[in-house]
């Protein structure tokens, strides 16, 4: 009886080291495929947060467009009233040039 008692504890020791193993490799297993889902979850994030980052830029650089636009719409409409305002003066700045002209031809 005492040999059966020992033959039955050695294979429930057997049982429980294969147990063990299978558990070790499942727990093994678990965690490659949870390294590799949340590799997959980073990898998924990043290329997320590139597109974000990119349309972000794309609408900042066309709000900048539109604002450049507008100002230069401005600068361009005071640019165009000085020269208009010159080219009203231009006759007189000529006569202004040419009595100057003249009074120096004159006192020679």
């Amino acid at each position: 009886m005492t040999f059966k008692l020992v033959e039955s504890i050695k294979e429930s020791e057997r049982q429980a080291d294969d147990l063990i193993r299978e558990a070790q490799q499942e727990a093994r297993q678990l965690i490659r495929e949870a390294e590799s889902r949340a590799a997959q979850l980073l990898k998924e994030e990043i290329a997320a947060a590139r597109e974000q980052s990119r349309e972000m830029l794309a609408k900042a650089e066309a709000e900048a467009r539109q604002e450049t636009k507008a100002l230069a719409d401005v600068h361009r409409k005071e640019v165009e009233e000085i020269q208009s305002l010159a080219r009203a003066r231009l006759p007189e700045v000529v006569a202004m040039i040419a009595e100057r002209v003249v009074k120096i031809d004159a006192n020679r």
